[in-house]
């Protein structure tokens, strides 16, 4: 995870901080995030990225962001 909105206090996610399980045989995998009620503090960004690795085939890092808006 990346961006300058903070886990824990801006958001939460479902699952393991900062791991996401991909079962074998399937080719995604469900993340949620959960923005949470804070002092506005205006638009903040969440990224998680995919990176490559053992035991997968990624030919390069995927990401998705997320605005929060307070």
């Amino acid at each position: 995870m990346s961006g300058n909105a903070t886990q824990g206090v801006d958001y939460t996610l479902s699952g393991t901080p900062g791991q996401v399980t991909i079962p074998a045989g399937q080719f995604f995998a469900t993340i949620t995030i959960h923005a949470l009620k804070n002092p506005p503090d205006g638009s903040e960004s969440a990224t998680m990225t995919l990176n490559p690795g053992s035991g997968y085939n990624l030919s390069s890092a995927k990401s998705a962001t997320v605005i929060i808006n307070d």
